[in-house]
């Protein structure tokens, strides 16, 4: 049975982190009608992956865009009786812009903590971008739980609040209730701000 479960967690880690399993291919992309994120990578090992990663910021004040290479670091995996913990790291060298300004050089750091069994979910992510001009930062934590038990090729359901800051943006906090789904390797994310803005993430490992 312990093998299932690990199995079944690392197969769900795969799907929804920045590193997966070796050799496969990573796309994340959505967000809120203020801040989108393009995400595509190739994991070489399976604790490294590099790959692509485009974001924009919108709101009243600017419109910045920020576009680079990345790579991402597994630091540190803990298979535990019945649940997961991962650590991971990651890099981006581009260039970045707001609105009306020219392209200028740019770099993006990313660190993201989680620890999930099969009916609890727990995350901490943050990522900052900077630029001679550009300087925003998306950082947000996670808690869910999974109404039901169920394996990694049936439909799987969670219930997440997500609190996130997005700083340069009008509203110091959003929290967000989400409902999270993923069957084999797609994952599906649904959820709106108590402000009313819609949040759409889809994901997929192929």
């Amino acid at each position: 049975m312990k093998p299932l479960i690990i199995s079944t967690l690392l197969a769900a880690s795969a799907a929804a982190h920045p590193v997966s399993f070796e050799g496969a291919y990573q796309l994340m992309l959505g967000g809120t009608d203020s801040m989108q994120n393009f995400e595509l990578y190739h994991s070489y090992t399976p604790k490294a992956a590099f790959g692509l990663h485009l974001m924009r910021f919108e709101d009243e004040r600017d419109d910045d865009l920020f576009a680079g290479v990345q790579h991402n670091w597994l630091l540190k995996r803990w298979n535990l009786p019945d649940a997961q913990a991962n650590l991971y790291l990651g890099a981006a060298a581009g260039i970045a812009k707001q609105d009306g300004d020219a392209w200028a050089p740019a770099g993006l750091g990313f660190f993201r903590a989680d620890y999930e069994t099969r009916r609890i979910f727990t995350a901490f992510e943050t990522k900052l971008v900077g630029s001679e001009d550009v300087s925003r930062g998306v950082t947000s934590a996670s808690l869910g739980f999974a109404p039901y038990k169920a394996e990694f090729e049936q439909l799987n359901t969670w219930l997440i609040l997500q609190l996130e800051h997005v700083s340069g943006m009008e509203a110091d906090l959003a929290i967000i209730p989400k409902i999270r789904l993923f069957k084999g390797n797609y994952f599906l994310e649904l959820g709106c701000s108590l402000d009313g803005a819609p949040l759409v993430n889809f994901m997929m490992h192929f």
